[in-house]
């Protein structure tokens, strides 16, 4: 594990320029429904290479979970404001990012050893999200859950579960179980009583789910 020291602290460091960018965004003028974008970005680049030169769910599951601790206690702290690009002032969205891929690359990288399709599931809410967040924008020109940021979420999803999840057709399952989740849940969703579970972190369990459940 030592030998990858490197690689983990040039992995922290990206993710905190990621963030460090959504806080500018912000601060720029960009709405705080985009700037939480970069955040995103950032988050799903450091997973991505985490399944490529980590041999063990070790070091993926230190840097997440050091990220679930250091969102939370900022957010303890100094509330939203610290990681202001991200962090939403009526839930703790910043912190469900980290905490569920935590959870999805315990139980998909660590117990069931699928490196791939666990980093695949977090993409769909990094890489997934990222992309329905900027189609509904220049649509819609605001947060809501629309026909089109769904259809989005659904390509973007389909084409990470070609490249991470196999057999495709348990890909495909695991797409659209994904955006019916990005659909369902979070602050905006159609569906009230599902509100209050954030679609931070209700992706990437629900697409480990459907992946253990067919493979």
């Amino acid at each position: 594990m030592t030998a990858e020291i490197p690689f983990a602290i040039l992995i922290a460091g990206a993710v905190l320029v990621g963030l460090y960018l959504a806080n500018q965004f912000l601060d720029y003028g960009t709405p705080q429904y985009l700037s939480r974008k970069a955040g995103h970005g950032a988050g799903g680049m450091g997973y991505l290479i985490c399944a490529y030169v980590f041999s063990t769910a070790w070091w993926p599951i230190i840097l997440s979970s050091g990220f679930t601790i250091l969102l939370a206690t900022a957010r303890l702290l100094k509330g939203p404001t610290a990681f202001r690009g991200v962090a939403r002032a009526t839930t703790p969205a910043e912190i469900w990012f980290p905490l569920s891929s935590t959870i999805v690359l315990i139980v998909g990288w660590g117990i069931f050893n699928q490196p791939i399709a666990s980093v695949g599931c977090i993409l769909m809410m990094a890489w997934g999200d990222l992309v329905t967040g900027i189609c509904r924008s220049k649509i819609y020109g605001k947060a809501v859950k629309g026909l089109w940021g769904s259809l989005a979420m659904f390509l973007t999803c389909l084409i990470i579960s070609w490249c991470f999840i196999h057999p495709f057709w348990v890909g495909g399952l695991v797409a659209i179980g994904a955006t019916v989740a990005e659909w369902t849940c979070g602050d905006v969703s159609r569906i009230k009583w599902l509100r209050p579970i954030d679609d931070n972190l209700a992706i990437p369990i629900v697409a480990m789910g459907i992946v253990l459940a067919f493979t």
